[in-house]
């Protein structure tokens, strides 16, 4: 049995009998006051998309490690370099029942394209980061729908060519509830005709595969 929980934003954590995986912990989480963060419960590793801090929080990392210091973080070396300052250890390895893909972040209205790892938990989900580089996904999704990045039309192309059984979108912080509603309809609408699945998410809510 798996779990797919919404913490806030791109943050995700995927729990199977081996224990709790978390995506992205970025400030979102820790800044929108929007769940209570002790209800996550243990972590076992952190696995990283990119640098940016909406995707990283080294405050809520060291939060993950002073709750259990066996917590493993996993990103590029990017992501180790910023850490490292922090006196967070990363492994750039790729852990076992995983598979990544290192491709570029897309090009930020700053004129930035940092590098960015594909995140899969094999068999089960693959969380792209801010990339539509990836070239293949698990069943499920993680897919950004409304980006500064992007587009919707983008992202949802991005998921048609990709195939996977769902998607759960994600990178949709700065919309509002109502917003939200309407590009999930849309995206709904658009991914059934490939036989996609659109399973959405609000903070703090899970459902289970």
């Amino acid at each position: 049995m798996t779990t797919i929980k919404r913490i806030t934003d791109s943050c995700l954590i995927v729990t199977t009998g081996d224990g709790a995986t978390m995506f992205d912990p970025g400030f979102h989480a820790v800044e929108a006051g929007a769940l209570d963060l002790n209800e996550i419960g243990d972590i076992q590793r952190v696995l990283v998309t990119h640098e940016h801090g909406d995707h990283v929080s080294p405050e809520f990392v060291r939060w993950l490690i002073d709750r259990n210091d066996d917590v493993v973080v996993y990103g590029n070396q990017n992501v180790a370099e910023i850490l490292a300052k922090e006196d967070i250890a990363v492994s750039t390895a790729t852990p076992p029942g995983t598979s990544a893909e290192d491709v570029t972040h897309e090009t930020t209205p700053m004129g930035t394209a940092p590098p960015n790892r594909s995140w899969t938990i094999d068999g089960i989900l693959t969380h792209p980061g801010d990339s539509y580089g990836p070239t293949r996904t698990a069943p499920v999704l993680a897919l950004g729908l409304l980006t500064p990045w992007g587009s919707t039309t983008k992202s949802l192309e991005f998921a048609r060519g990709l195939g996977p059984q769902q998607a759960v979108p994600v990178h949709d912080f700065y919309l509002s509830d109502g917003g939200r509603k309407w590009i999930y309809n849309v995206a709904k609408q658009v991914l059934a005709q490939d036989g996609i699945e659109v399973v959405t998410l609000d903070w703090g809510e899970s459902y289970t595969l």
